[in-house]
């Protein structure tokens, strides 16, 4: 019922911008119709035009009460600790992780010099792959706790256009005369964290889940593993990207510090 609301509600929104006639038939007659526009100040916003608009229809008190929409660019909650985000403490896990689709690529190409000719990658050499991987976290929640445990938090302005998002989408970001459009300006490192943070998930997932096929069927080529680690380091690569500049190296450094 709530998704519903929301639905009935945003309908109103979009018809009332482009149709008016559409959305003040919820409201009264044609002379009442006439009669309010003469009424609306000049100095009125958008935003108060529209949320008028609501409250005249009844549905705003309805569509109170579903829950409000989320954007994709805000992580869901997976118990990540934010209070040391940003630093090289936090971003090593994550070069470790790619030491390990490395060795990964070192292993299979390696293997692939022996034995030459053969396309087909032997259960015994994924197995070793699999434990290679399994150094990182399998279950998507553990995996993307760590990344979340260094990316930026999310803004008090992300959190505000997440939570107003249906009227931030039909206002196309008016936020009072004279002020830019509060999507304005450039996108936030958090948002490019969060795309990479999400393709760096992707790509793994999909390449361990075709490694532990590959053991039971023992269909899984060379070339096909090597594209999906490829695909993998990439995406950590596009990650690693957006850290301030010198940060994966001192997180490379404190990493072979460890080793020592």
């Amino acid at each position: 019922m709530t998704k519903e609301l929301t639905s009935i509600a945003a309908f109103f929104v979009a018809s009332t911008l482009i149709t008016p006639s559409l959305g003040w038939s919820f409201s009264g007659t044609t002379n009442g119709l006439k009669n309010t526009i003469k009424r609306r100040s000049s100095t009125t916003t958008r935003r108060d035009f529209i949320i008028g608009k609501l409250f005249g229809s009844g549905i705003f008190m309805h569509a109170l009460e579903a829950k409000p929409a989320f954007s994709a660019n805000l992580p869901a909650s997976n118990g990540a600790d934010l209070s040391n985000t940003g630093t090289v403490e936090k971003l090593a896990p994550i070069v470790k992780f790619r030491t390990y689709l490395e060795e990964c690529n070192s292993l299979i190409l390696d293997a692939s010099i022996k034995s030459s000719g053969t396309s087909s990658l032997s259960p015994a050499l994924l197995k070793e792959v699999v434990s290679l991987l399994n150094h990182i976290p399998t279950e998507e929640k553990s995996f993307k706790k760590i990344f979340d445990e260094y990316s930026d938090k999310v803004s008090y302005k992300q959190k505000y256009m997440d939570q107003n998002a249906f009227l931030v989408y039909y206002t196309k970001g008016f936020d009072g005369p004279n002020r830019d459009s509060i999507e304005s300006g450039e996108i936030p490192r958090q948002t490019l964290q969060y795309g990479a943070r999400n393709e760096c998930w992707n790509a793994f997932d999909d390449l361990i889940t075709e490694a532990k096929f590959g053991i039971v069927d023992g269909s899984s080529t060379k070339s096909e593993i090597l594209d999906l680690l490829n695909k993998a380091i990439s995406s950590f690569d596009r990650y690693l990207s957006i850290a301030p500049q010198g940060d994966p190296d001192k997180a490379r450094a404190s990493l072979l510090g460890l080793q020592q």
